[in-house]
């Protein structure tokens, strides 16, 4: 027999489902040989029946990203590639002995798994886009890069279906506010000039919640570890304790599209050593990149905290407690207000609070909390439409949202 494609060292793993194989698998070579099915139906009777494969449809934009995150000098992928073994894209299995995948025990109680040829004889149950991510590096070395894989052999279609949807229903994903503090734990001990903008919406988030002066005080939630605690507070028995909460992704979304047409891109520059520093990054349309470019972090955050002080005099001041103004929405509307503001000029970056005040005037004593709002998908656009209207900034063409902003003009609150 000739010699083998890969014998690699595994582990074996029983688990109620069957037994699998730990190894890792270079990634250049588990391209050869993997491959992934797009969950298809076919029409019977009209109804859909007789599903066939069990991955989503790639997504090129998001290999592209991963293939970006693999260039970066730190890149890891921990967690296990799942593929099944022995059967063939068209779903038949293969009955060739001399190109199945096995496994043989080793006098040690490991085992050696033999992989005899390139032929494409591993689906992938989990992490398609993973592997997809090395058709687009520019570092050709990283196709080294070994990947720790969880090998089932000979298991049958309808269980990679089973295991594919457990992962991807059952395990619960991570909160992104949970997920935004996680990665920005270290910040005290990173370089602020090599912070990518949604770190630096990390810091504003975490500065604003606590600073006496800022609008957002106690008002910004932090994820919990746990499913169901209650928001922590260092005096729960405080006066100020919020009655209303935005989360930390809200913040940080509303902060960076202020500072990047492109947050990701600037990530991965700044995260694959590129470039030095935020300075190199380029210029792009967003109005306060020049600032964010320059490290001016504290001229930033002095920024938008005062134009959220107009806010809070002006929009939120008297609002009832379900007034959209005051949740995810409402903020994220007032962001978007505050961008386009700064690019027209109709608020000035060296007297913000004044000339915000100014702007917010004419919206002033508008009731947010009436039922057009009451829309999740839709909320943060009509809010921003209404805005619009009522400050007399920009033009808007839909006529629902006129109605309202007239409607709502005639019985502002004194």
């Amino acid at each position: 027999m000739s010699k083998a494609f890969l014998t690699l060292p595994a582990i074996s793993v029983e688990q109620p489902i069957g037994q699998f194989f730990l190894c890792s698998i270079p990634a250049g070579d588990l391209q050869k040989i993997a491959y992934s099915i797009p969950a298809t139906m076919t029409r019977e009777e009209g109804m859909f029946s007789n599903i066939f494969g069990n991955q989503r449809e790639k997504r090129t934009t998001r290999a592209k990203q991963i293939g970006a995150y693999i260039d970066e000098e730190e890149s890891t992928f921990p967690n296990t590639i799942i593929l099944s073994a022995n059967y063939a894209e068209d779903g038949s299995y293969e009955e060739d002995e001399s190109i199945r995948w096995h496994a043989i025990k080793e006098g040690n109680g490991s085992y050696s798994l033999i992989i005899p040829s390139d032929a494409k004889l591993a689906s992938i149950i989990d992490g398609q886009h993973r592997l997809e991510g090395f058709s687009y590096i520019e570092k050709s070395d990283r196709l080294n890069m070994q990947l720790p894989c969880a090998v089932y052999i000979n298991l049958p279609r309808e269980y990679q279906a089973k295991i594919f949807a457990t992962i991807n229903i059952n395990q619960k994903r991570v909160d992104k506010s949970l997920a935004y503090q996680l990665f920005g734990y270290d910040l005290h001990a990173a370089d602020s000039e090599k912070w990518p903008p949604d770190m630096l919406g990390v810091y504003f988030a975490r500065v604003l919640e606590g600073r006496d002066d800022s609008p957002f005080k106690k008002h910004i939630k932090l994820a919990l570890l746990e499913e169901g605690a209650a928001f922590l507070d260092d005096d729960e028995s405080s006066e100020e304790t919020a009655n209303w909460q935005v989360s930390v992704a809200c913040v940080v979304e509303g902060v960076t599209k202020l500072i990047s047409d492109k947050p990701v891109v600037d990530r991965s520059l700044l995260a694959q050593g590129k470039i030095k520093n935020r300075s190199e990054l380029p210029p792009d349309s967003s109005p306060l990149r020049e600032l964010y470019r320059a490290t001016k972090d504290k001229t930033l955050l002095e920024l938008i905290r005062d134009y959220f002080l107009a806010v809070e005099k002006q929009l939120w001041d008297g609002q009832a407690d379900k007034s959209f103004i005051a949740r995810t929405v409402g903020v994220l509307a007032s962001f978007d207000i505050l961008r386009e503001a700064l690019k027209s000029g109709a608020i000035d970056q060296d007297n913000v609070f004044k000339t915000s005040m100014n702007l917010l005037e004419p919206a002033k004593g508008t009731d947010f909390s009436d039922i057009y709002f009451h829309a999740s998908g839709a909320g943060r656009v009509r809010i921003r439409n209404v805005l619009r209207i009522l400050l007399g900034f920009g033009n808007v063409s839909d006529a629902l949202a006129i109605e309202t902003a007239e409607r709502l003009r005639g019985r502002r609150r004194n």
